[in-house]
């Protein structure tokens, strides 16, 4: 199941649609702050958070709007103050098309009875007086069958109920647990906002406990995104050293606990470097959501470009193995994220959000990457920082042709048979002589 269009309009700051067209399995928006790039992604977690309205209702709000107070909107995690447009209040409309597989309808035993492979919703959120008014606009099935039309039989209708609570929500018949197809992971890193610590963690204890829950649970679909878990985090073993990633209970103090296990020792998770720690917590957030479709704030807070780098390549492999999220939209100011042909450019045009697809060779001009970080790279990047320093700066594929790590050192020798200058890593340059330079 993947989102291919998403269109809003009034939610927040958007008094005109602002619309992302052909999404791709990973959707990177690029924009300056304050121009609405987390809205988008709050508009998302907005229409999710509507279709699960009906799970209660148990009836689709089609040919009648559904009244909802405002309490029931604050339960799932809006302050009806701040989802409309304070400059021009107006009803938020949000459009998303699906495309779905028919072995996805199999795995949940749905019969579609209209045909399914694609299908277009929208739905609008209204304001009057102390209530809201939740109504779905447009529910048309891959034939075009609108069954918000007159013309739709109570069994369409019916089906179409059903199929909206697939849409936002999946049932796992071992466990007989619902999980959310959306997941919203904030600058925070929490999924639940009522989540609250004792102790603040960047691995809070109730993110161990699901690790250790996926890693002893029955279920595949659950134990295998721990073990996709512990393969991910093998990619730091250059860092860490031989080992993997381990999660233990201990039942004396009914904690779980997160770590890394070398040959000689088991390293706590806090012990380990602030740049680890934070992607660990990231990619076990993306992972134990359970979630189809993740979004994420600024991946790459506090993490140099290097490690940015590497967590584009997990993004990567996680949503190309078969356990996982389907699809990422992540909001960032950094180009290290981009995937396939195109990143999604927000801006402002006479004080109006807008958003443009744009080739992912003008991420690093359109994010001003270029004069705040020296850390580019590619085979035509421009120069890059080596030294600790920042003093010497080279090409990136100089520098991988090196195999310069940065922060390192380089040295400069001239060589008196051809009066040729060298380049030289300092470990090149103490292999030159037949005893090491101390």
């Amino acid at each position: 199941m993947q989102l291919k269009r998403l269109a809003v309009k009034g939610f927040k700051n958007f008094q005109t649609e602002l619309s992302l067209e052909n999404m791709a399995t990973i959707v990177v928006i690029h924009g300056e702050n304050n121009v609405g790039k987390s809205n988008v992604l709050e508009a998302m977690q907005l229409f999710f958070q509507l279709l699960l309205a009906q799970e209660s209702n148990q009836t689709l709000p089609i040919t009648l709007g559904q009244k909802m107070r405002f309490s029931e909107l604050e339960k799932r995690g809006f302050d009806p103050g701040d989802v409309f447009n304070l400059e021009i209040p107006a009803p938020i409309e949000i459009n998303v098309t699906f495309t779905i597989q028919p072995e996805e309808l199999e795995l949940a035993d749905i019969q579609p009875l209209l045909p399914s492979s694609e299908v277009q919703m929208a739905i609008q959120l209204k304001h009057i007086h102390a209530d809201l008014d939740y109504q779905i606009t447009q529910y048309q099935f891959a034939d075009g069958t609108d069954v918000i039309l007159p013309e739709a039989t109570d069994e369409q209708k019916t089906y179409a109920a059903q199929f909206a609570l697939f849409l936002a929500q999946r049932f796992i018949l071992k466990t007989k647990e619902k999980n959310n197809r959306f997941a919203l992971i904030k600058l925070d890193r929490r999924i639940a906002q009522d989540e609250i610590e004792a102790v603040r963690s960047v691995i809070p204890q109730a993110l161990s406990l699901q690790l250790y829950d996926a890693k002893e649970s029955p279920e595949p679909s659950y134990y295998k995104r721990w073990e996709l878990f512990v393969k991910m985090m093998h990619k730091f073993n250059d860092v860490l050293g031989t080992g993997e990633f381990v999660v233990l209970f201990n039942r004396h103090s009914s904690r779980a606990n997160l770590a890394f296990q070398s040959p000689s020792t088991r390293i706590p998770i806090d012990l380990l470097g602030s740049g680890i720690q934070q992607i660990v917590a990231l990619i076990a957030r993306l992972l134990m959501s359970n979630a189809n479709f993740v979004a994420i704030e600024e991946p790459e807070l506090n993490l140099r470009y290097t490690l940015q780098l590497r967590l584009r390549e997990i993004f990567k492999d996680i949503i190309e193995a078969p356990v996982g999220p389907e699809q990422l939209f992540l909001t960032s100011h950094s180009p290290a994220f981009e995937f396939g042909k195109h990143f999604y450019a927000m801006r402002k045009i006479n004080g109006l959000p807008t958003v443009e697809l744009k080739s992912i060779k003008q991420a690093l001009l359109f994010t001003h990457h270029h004069a705040e970080s020296p850390y580019l790279v590619g085979e035509h990047a421009p120069l890059c920082y080596v030294s600790t320093d920042g003093l010497v700066r080279l090409p990136e594929r100089i520098r991988q042709r090196l195999e310069l790590e940065q922060g390192g050192g380089v040295v400069l020798v001239e060589r008196k048979d051809t009066g040729h200058v060298e380049l030289l890593t300092d470990t090149q340059f103490d292999d030159l002589f037949e005893e090491p330079i101390v």
